[in-house]
């Protein structure tokens, strides 16, 4: 994955400004909005806005949203639909990717699936002639954070997460 000050360079080269709050999304987006250990899970345009307050910029809302769609429109960002109606953005060239889901924290975790995945897409194509374009893969639970500090048991914690999806 590129870093912010790859990215930033190639936009500057396109001939764009690079404005403090440019730099600010270009870099939350790939080093995550709590810390720099690893590229940051989706984000919704409020918890963008609240980064970028965490970090001193002072920004507006609706500059925010021209900046996710300048994103967008030059395919560095791209929109997650995770099944509750609520936009979030990440940034696109992190690899293929899937999400964890925590229903009852709503953290995001991105992980890599390796494994039969594939073999699973073969085996459609074979049996179906379908060809795949994209495909998205979430999953939902109780991440273990909230798993430890649940009073909750084993099978209470499965009955909750069930009556939430």
């Amino acid at each position: 994955m590129p870093d912010s000050a790859a990215i930033l360079e190639k936009l500057r080269k396109d001939g764009f400004r690079l404005t403090q709050t440019r730099k600010a999304v270009v870099g939350l987006f790939l080093t995550g909005a709590s810390d720099s250990s690893g590229p940051a899970g989706p984000m919704t345009a409020p918890e963008l806005l609240l980064a970028l307050e965490a970090l001193g910029v002072s920004v507006n809302k609706t500059t925010v949203y021209r900046e996710i769609d300048f994103l967008m429109a030059r395919k560095l960002l791209r929109e997650v639909h995770l099944g509750d109606g609520v936009r979030r953005y990440e940034y696109l060239e992190g690899g293929h990717h899937h999400h964890l889901v925590c229903v009852e924290c709503n953290n995001i975790e991105c992980f890599e699936m390796t494994g039969c995945l594939k073999e699973f897409e073969a085996q459609i194509t074979s049996e179906r002639n379908f060809r795949f374009i994209k495909h998205s893969l979430e999953f939902f639970g109780v991440c273990g954070q909230c798993t430890v500090s649940s009073e909750l048991g084993g099978s209470e914690v499965k009955e909750s997460v069930e009556s939430t999806l």
